[in-house]
């Protein structure tokens, strides 16, 4: 298998991504190069069931083409698999921080919205049920941004190797969260003004905003300078992009469809009553849930490859903004 260096320690222990997104670690006894391995590195070498890298030799920078931008990390071209992998392996990687973010910050504000939904739906419908949905969709609104840069902020410490908190998470998140909240108002207005023309002006605008929300967690950005930043970014592969999104948009239906089948086969409706609307409730939290977590490690795992084949920044670069 053949992978990249992600980090070594003074003893020379280290780690590396392999082009499947998992992480292998590795003893200096298992590097067969003839000098030392550096960061950002591409190898070749031997995986195990355990995740352990042996047999690692070095490869050769391979030359640069004029046809597709390459780095210094020896990355190369924009690769779909390398980003999906790596948005999977995060989620592995932390998944208690990060599925314990999104069930409290949006999880629970879901269930809500579906309680007033659901009540609303009835002819008894009360003052509480509206109550509870406005509630719940604010809770969302602001919940949904905190988990974003929770996502971010951990997602780009585990592609360097280092573990993150649950309350490290939530510091960095409740940081960015005004500017996060700003970048959404705006860009959401523009690319629903987008979609509600013509559609086509609305995609484009989703891929070309697609990284300003990493922008504005790790490189500390105004709302307008993440967009542009993001604008730069993805110049010269929106199409790799576009089709990424089209990957994760059916994804996400998948997961809604199955949770669907759930909720009709355990009673639910579109019509409420007090048997549905548990069901509903759960299957709405769940739902919610799950993509906001997939979402956000997704973008995150987006911007960490732009930036590595367009910049040649490691993971180290990308994490010492949090240090």
């Amino acid at each position: 298998m053949r992978g990249e260096v992600l980090g070594i320690d003074e003893a020379g222990t280290g780690s590396i991504v392999g082009d499947d997104g998992a992480r292998y670690r590795f003893e200096p006894s298992a590097v067969r190069a003839t000098s030392p391995l550096k960061v950002g590195q591409r190898v070749d070498f031997i995986a195990t069931d355990d995740r352990q890298a042996q047999d690692i030799m070095a490869l050769a920078t391979p030359p640069i083409a004029s046809a597709t931008p390459r780095t210094s990390s020896g990355f190369g071209g924009f690769d779909l698999g390398r980003v999906i992998g790596r948005t999977f392996s995060t989620i592995r990687g932390n998944w208690m921080a990060f599925f314990a973010a999104a069930a409290l910050f949006v999880g629970i504000p879901s269930a809500l919205m579906a309680f007033g939904q659901a009540d609303l739906t009835t002819s008894e419908a009360s003052a509480t049920a509206f109550l509870a949905m406005i509630l719940g969709w604010a809770l969302y609104l602001v919940g949904a941004y905190v988990v974003q840069g929770m996502v971010v902020k951990a997602a780009i410490n585990s592609f360097n190797d280092k573990q993150t908190t649950f309350g490290e998470a939530l510091s960095a998140g409740a940081k960015v969260f005004l500017p996060l909240l700003g970048l959404a108002i705006v860009a959401g207005v523009a690319t629903g003004f987008g979609y509600i023309l013509l559609i086509v002006p609305g995609i484009m605008l989703t891929v070309l905003w697609s990284v300003s929300a990493p922008a504005v967690v790790a490189e500390k950005r105004g709302v307008f300078e993440a967009m542009q930043r993001s604008r730069d970014l993805t110049r010269g592969y929106r199409w790799h992009i576009f089709g990424l999104l089209v990957i994760y948009l059916v994804l996400s239906m998948i997961v809604g469809m199955l949770v669907g089948g759930v909720n009709l086969a355990a009673g639910g409706t579109f019509s409420g009553g007090a048997p549905s609307t548990v069901v509903t409730m759960i299957t709405n939290a769940l739902t919610n849930t799950l993509t906001s977590v997939v979402a956000s490690a997704g973008v995150a795992a987006l911007y960490y490859e732009l930036r590595a084949i367009k910049e040649g920044a490691g993971p180290e670069q990308l994490a010492s903004v949090f240090d």
